[in-house]
């Protein structure tokens, strides 16, 4: 049943459930991380620069933010298919979000790699 419904035939399933499961993955990050700051409670620069510090923390930060600009270039896509009638504003639009969303990944990625 599940795979009938990613088919071509029901295309818009596939942005649905892409839209769906990065909302887990960006819902199990943000509990994993206030369970982290209960527990560890960072006060200063060093705590939190400590905090920050794992390689596997950073990954799971990139994970999160690759989840949530998914999850809100398809947000936008929907909103401006709703709302902007006029096609090429609309596709300008579209790739204004999208230029912004590529430059805050690299934004991201650089604040992540140099602490």
């Amino acid at each position: 049943m599940v795979i009938q419904l990613l088919t071509r035939k029901y295309p818009g399933m596939r942005l649905w459930l892409s839209q769906r499961l990065t909302a887990l993955v960006m819902a199990a990050y943000i509990i994993g991380i206030l369970i982290l700051l209960a527990i560890t409670q960072p006060s200063g620069h060093a705590a939190w620069h400590g905090f920050f510090a794992p390689i596997w923390f950073r990954i799971a930060t990139l994970v999160f933010f690759v989840c949530l600009f998914m999850h809100a270039w398809l947000g936008v896509a929907d909103v401006l298919k709703d709302y902007v009638f006029n096609k090429t504003l609309r596709a300008y639009m579209q790739i204004g979000v999208d230029l912004l969303l590529v430059l805050y990944l690299f934004w991201l990625s650089f604040i992540l790699w140099n602490m």
